[in-house]
């Protein structure tokens, strides 16, 4: 690779040596002068009305400065743009909805004090009915946990003729499918750090996925002005969504605005479990069919997902639970509808995928069960009733990118087919028994870019020594946003990736780029980082042709200086340049704008514009019959990337999200009221992890940063229904909860042979 071409290849994290080396601090390894510590008090009850609260036991232990409540909140006690009706910390005469839900917050000199704070703190509860399930929930005579009911918001797709559709069906399934809770398991607890800046502004440091949203909402709560609070997200060790919540960052800022003095305040790992949202859980029913020619005719979806104690951004899971539950399928007729219920669970919000893992595994696994009874090849049906680029979506409308969903299916075949014949000839053999082997194939279409925002902002920056700086609102937790887009900045402007300067997600410097999530880094900011690398690039150019005399399009753009096309040793440095456009006025600083907005009128766009990525998978698996034990031996990977930025990083995440398929699929399961940490919680493990095969495919994108799509949830969405597929093959019984742990697999085994 040329090192004026950073795009593609293989291509090194910027931050991989100071994570690797330790060097790199997150955010419980700040250290400052005359720091305190904070320390929560949480409910032990999952459903309960707080009686009195007295925090003067918890004042006369040494060390401990003060105990804070819902009184002590100057301004708005939440963040109801993001959680309906849950507070920051739950007042006297109000009910917590969940264990863990925040009632105090104690300060400590130290950590240890603050903690003994915690345990001297005096709450006192009515204990109320509590359930955790939804349907228990939904009952009409169930306990009110809010008083307007239980159902929090629902969403609904239909058109076409139903029953026309039904008439058309040469075969029509109907299926049930429920998933579990799930614990993201970062390896980062929560953790936060805040202080007054040199200007007096209340500053959280604390790793999150919209650094602009959380400074409104911390704004909110301290009755300031905006400019007076300041977020800045440091290294992260892993989110998968969960640290998109807003209550360390919320709580945080209320304890500098209030103690004035640097504070610092991490979970622990029980508290993780207890009080952190998870996946939700759903409990999804499914009809479909497809006619004689094995063309799917009708879709019907009820879908309830289980959005625990608080809100979370459970409102809009409807939305994307249903979205994902059609797939990229020509439907002659849909009608779907879901709902989001309130429970004394733990809140439920954004992970991985937000919403649309578990419809996709309910949808592919429906489709797994219909290609039998139809006796249909499983690859070949999804490929004959894949949408056309112009077609009605599942949605009702076109989709608004280049789908790739046929590359995708095309560049998996020779795998799947491999995999096929392989377990057909183990399962031939007498002498594997009690062993099973099983392939399963799943496919997915992703939502990406949670683009209700459809304008994004950066900059480029000719600094006053040459180099250049790119300000981007990316936050990095991991998934390598930080590389890309120094690796479209350099890209852009021409010039070898090492001279380019990142600052990322500091509110205080750089604009609001929108939220980092939903996949959109790399499509909706990149995109804007490469106009402003570029307008940054034709302005330097334009300054040094006046400099050189000599037309624009005679220069080129080096590491550090500005030189003719003709004659190589006619230069301009770009310090020079620098100081040029000083002399003459002009910002060394522009904007790059992102804006979809004329592209999708206000008065026709849907909610979210369709913006849809792809894949698919095959998963191999043995089953042992006897003891229902579950091995994935061998796995592939096809995604539609568009381009792919950094192919490495591009494959880590399919990986990683394979991995976490696995788990979803076979061992995962958050149980309410039980699982309380990683010993009651089970996650793969390397042993269970198999060869992993990917395949990039490149379907250019229509405007994408040089063709790029969103990747990095979308891995996640088809792993868990090609491994519950391949189990279901393997053992001819049909799995439809998850996760397939050994009991589950041998009562389908025993009630399949029952019948």
């Amino acid at each position: 690779m040329s090192a004026h071409r950073p795009v593609g290849g293989s291509v090194r994290r910027i931050d991989s040596d100071a994570k690797v080396t330790g060097r790199a601090r997150y955010a419980e390894d700040m250290i400052m002068p005359d720091m305190l510590h904070a320390a929560v008090v949480r409910s032990p009850h999952p459903h309960a009305r707080l009686l009195a609260l007295d925090g003067g036991r918890a004042l006369s232990v040494p060390g401990v400065v003060r105990v804070l409540t819902a009184e002590d909140v100057p301004g708005v006690n939440g963040y109801p743009e993001y959680s309906h009706d849950e507070p920051l910390l739950t007042p006297v005469g109000d009910t917590v909805r969940q264990v863990g839900a925040p009632v105090a917050l104690v300060v400590g000199a130290t950590r240890e004090a603050a903690l003994a704070g915690v345990r001297a703190v005096e709450a006192r509860y009515e204990p109320l009915p509590h359930t955790f399930e939804a349907d228990q929930a939904l009952e009409p005579d169930a306990f009110p946990i809010y008083p307007n009911g239980h159902v929090l918001a629902t969403f609904e797709v239909a058109h076409g003729d139903m029953e026309a559709a039904r008439r058309a069906s040469e075969v029509w399934i109907e299926t049930r499918y429920r998933s579990s809770f799930q614990e993201h398991s970062a390896l980062e607890r929560e953790s936060a750090t805040g202080y007054l800046d040199e200007e007096g502004r209340v500053t959280v440091v604390c790793a999150t996925h919209e650094p602009h949203w959380q400074q409104k909402w911390i704004a909110a709560a301290l009755a300031l002005p905006i400019d007076r609070v300041r977020v800045i997200v440091p290294p992260t060790g892993g989110s998968f969504g969960g640290k998109q919540d807003p209550w360390p960052l919320v709580a945080m800022g209320l304890l500098v605005y209030t103690l004035r003095q640097p504070v610092q305040m991490a979970f622990s790992r029980r508290e993780v479990f207890d009080a952190t949202p998870k996946r939700h859980p759903y409990d999804m029913h499914f009809a479909v069919g497809a006619d004689r020619d094995g063309r799917l005719t009708g879709i019907m979806v009820r879908i309830t997902a289980n959005t625990g104690g608080y809100d979370s951004c459970g409102y809009y899971i409807p939305n994307y639970a249903i979205t994902a539950s059609g797939g990229a399928y020509r439907w002659q007729a849909v009608d779907a509808w879901a709902q989001t219920v309130y429970t004394n669970a733990p809140k439920c919000g954004q992970f991985r995928g937000f919403g649309s893992p578990q419809s996709t595994y309910g949808l592919e696994c429906t489709l797994d069960e219909l290609c039998q009874a139809l006796g249909e090849d499983p690859l070949e049906f999804r490929r004959r009733n894949v949408i056309g680029q112009h077609d009605l979506s599942f949605l009702g409308y076109p989709i608004a990118e280049r789908l790739g969903y046929t590359e995708v299916l095309d560049a998996i075949r020779p795998r799947y087919q491999a995999l096929s014949a392989e377990a057909d000839a183990f399962n031939a053999d007498p002498a594997h028994a009690p062993l099973r082997m099983g392939v399963g194939l799943a496919g997915m279409w992703y939502r990406f870019g949670k683009s209700g925002s459809l304008r994004v902002e950066t900059h480029a920056e000719l600094a006053r020594d040459g180099h250049f700086v790119v300000y981007v609102g990316a936050p990095d937790y991991g998934q390598g946003t930080n590389t890309v887009m120094t690796q479209l900045a350099a890209e852009m402007l021409g010039v070898p990736r090492d001279c380019i300067e990142l600052v990322n997600s500091d509110t205080a410097r750089v604009p609001d780029s929108g939220i980092q999530g939903a996949s959109r880094a790399t499509y909706w900011i990149g995109s804007s980082l490469s106009r402003a690398a570029h307008a940054l690039r034709d302005a330097i150019l334009a300054v040094a042709a006046e400099m050189l005399d000599c037309p624009p399009d005679d220069l080129t753009l080096a590491a550090q200086a500005v030189a003719s096309r003709r004659d190589p040793s006619h230069t301009v440095t770009l310090e020079a340049v620098a100081r040029e456009f000083d002399a003459l006025g002009r910002s060394r600083k522009v904007p790059g704008v992102f804006d979809l907005s004329p592209l999708f009128p206000e008065e026709t766009r849907p909610e979210y514009t369709p913006h849809i990525v792809t894949g698919a998978h095959v998963a191999q698996v043995v089953v042992d019959t006897e003891t229902g034990q579950v091995q994935v031996t061998r796995f592939v990977a096809a995604h539609d990337v568009g381009k792919a930025i950094n192919p490495p990083d591009a494959r880590g995440q399919i990986e990683g999200a394979v991995v976490m398929g696995i788990g979803s699929a076979l061992s995962e399961e958050y149980i309410p009221g039980a699982t309380t940490g990683f010993m009651t919680y089970t996650l793969p493990m390397v042993y269970a992890v198999p060869e992993i095969e990917t395949i990039l495919v490149e379907v250019p994108s229509y405007l994408g940063p040089l063709g790029a799509k969103g990747l990095g949830e979308t891995p996640m969405l088809p792993s868990t229904p090609a491994v519950i597929n391949a189990v279901s093959r393997a053992i001819g019984a049909r799995l439809r909860q998850i996760p397939a742990t050994p009991e589950r697999v041998l009562t389908a085994l025993r009630a399949a042979r029952r019948h």
